[in-house]
């Protein structure tokens, strides 16, 4: 079998805590160490860059050089590419091939779904963070009228962190997989979706199984 030969490309954003370039590589070469000489890494690009921004010199490099050289584009997350579907499908039409770790079934339908999710992810983003700054003016307006006190700000703060960093995490893409999985062939019941991530071993963010009524909460975040 001939080994393949990838271009990995890393990203993240300035503030981005939770998936740093580092965390990205040791995932990568996990990877590639696991697969046992099927793949190889011939060379590595890294840039702080925002998902939403599309003026990426090192991105560019990464592909021209996966063209000159018949390479696999290799990425722990879609979301490392970009989080605008049609940069993501600018990038697919280049011609070159995919390989996503946390997707290893990447295919052109399952691409334009993910790419279309990204995208839509991206928007909700976007609009928490106008909401969370509408209420932090709102707070400096007024003289916190919420009568929170710095230590329940903070714990709230940190709970919101952990289950932003618990929904970008490889378990909940699995989930988004199987639940657009169930739904391409009919419209899963609670029950049926909760079944299904509990049969792949999926846990909820404190570790336990899935229940009807906190998949209904999943489905409004993912």
């Amino acid at each position: 079998m001939k080994t393949k030969q990838i271009v990995a490309y890393y990203r993240c954003s300035t503030k981005d805590q939770h998936y740093g370039i580092q965390v990205q590589k040791n995932q990568m070469r996990e990877f590639v160490e696991a697969s046992k000489n099927e793949f190889e890494i011939i060379a590595e690009f890294e840039e702080h860059q925002s998902g939403k921004n599309d003026n990426r010199i090192e991105l560019t490099k990464a592909i021209k050089y996966c063209q000159d050289n018949g390479s696999v584009l290799g990425f722990t997350k879609l979301d490392r590419l970009s989080r605008r579907a049609s940069f993501l499908h600018d990038i697919k039409s280049s011609g070159i091939e995919l390989k996503c770790l946390d997707m290893p079934e990447l295919n052109t339908l399952s691409f334009g779904i993910f790419a279309s999710i990204a995208e839509y992810e991206r928007e909700l983003i976007s609009t928490r963070t106008k909401n969370t700054l509408a209420v932090v003016r709102l707070t400096k307006t007024l003289g916190n009228p919420l009568g929170w006190s710095k230590n329940r700000q903070k714990a709230l703060n940190t709970k919101l962190e952990k289950r932003k960093a618990w929904l970008d995490s490889n378990e909940i893409a699995k989930a988004k997989q199987i639940i657009l999985l169930l739904s391409s062939h009919g419209k899963p019941s609670l029950n049926e979706i909760a079944r299904n991530l509990n049969i792949q071993g999926i846990k909820t963010l404190r570790g336990s199984k899935w229940q009807p009524n906190q998949i209904k909460q999943l489905l409004t975040e993912i």
